[in-house]
């Protein structure tokens, strides 16, 4: 009878265990080891693309100069502003004084090399320093968590830094069968030269850092998986046929494995 017990309880234990998720299906990074150095990838400049806003701020030792190039606007809020200037659809800004400017492909240290030459030979000044910045680097976050359009400051936008502003990694979901999302089944998806390419990538394992898509782009979109739970739960009635045909099949199999033990008992 003891016997019978044990077993018992070896097959509870069995069915709980495998209806719960494992450490590596649930914990970033899960792989990593705090007492390992790891180079990760250089980090890539970003090109400009057409679309992008930038914010073009020249600077001279003669002010007088440097206000030629820069437009300015009223803004009763913060006071006086610069304009960004928007990329057309092919690929050029109309630039004060200078007219248009081929700025697609080029990285911003690119363009403001390019700028402060054009301005020199122009001979509308020498000695002029350009700043170019990136002003709508955004992210587009799809799917069954935190669906959104999340804008960046930096230039320099991790995976993660998305995670964080995101909260992708909150709530019960994690992993193959946790309940929202799948960590480690994670679609970027990205324009690159009017072409689509797209990658899935895992936030459960260290291999992420070494993925051109760890570092995101202006425009990306990323689709947050659904784990399968998620997926079985969108119908309840599945789910609950599914949940409930889970444990007559268990029972029956304890109760299988009861009926056997006594019969090798009587005989």
């Amino acid at each position: 009878m003891r016997n019978i017990r044990n077993l018992f309880l070896i097959s509870l234990v069995a069915i709980l265990v495998a209806s719960c998720g494992t450490e590596k299906e649930y914990v970033l990074l899960n792989d990593l080891n705090v007492d390992t150095t790891y180079t990760l990838p250089r980090i890539q400049q970003l090109h400009i693309k057409r679309g992008d806003e930038l914010r073009i701020v020249v600077t001279h030792e003669l002010p007088q100069l440097a206000a030629m190039f820069n437009n300015k606007i009223n803004s009763i809020e913060n006071g006086e502003s610069l304009t960004n200037y928007i990329v057309n659809d092919n690929g050029y800004i109309n630039f004060p004084h200078i007219d248009t400017v081929k700025v697609e492909g080029l990285t911003c240290s690119e363009v403001e090399q390019l700028l402060s030459k054009r301005i020199a030979e122009e001979g509308l000044a020498i000695g002029t320093t350009v700043s170019v910045k990136i002003t709508n680097f955004k992210v587009t976050v799809i799917g069954e968590s935190a669906t959104g359009v999340y804008e960046f400051d930096d230039e320099i936008v991790t995976l993660f830094d998305l995670v964080a502003k995101a909260n992708l990694a909150q709530g019960s979901g994690g992993g193959y069968g946790g309940i929202g999302i799948r960590r480690d089944k994670i679609l970027v998806m990205r324009d690159v030269n009017g072409e689509l390419q797209s990658q899935f990538v895992s936030l459960l394992t260290k291999d992420i850092f070494y993925s051109p898509y760890y570092y995101l782009q202006q425009n990306d979109i990323v689709y947050v998986w659904p784990s399968k739970t998620t997926i079985r739960g969108s119908n309840r009635i599945v789910d609950f046929w599914l949940s409930r045909l889970s444990i007559v099949t268990s029972a029956i199999s304890i109760t299988t494995l009861i009926i056997t033990l006594f019969a090798k008992k009587n005989q």
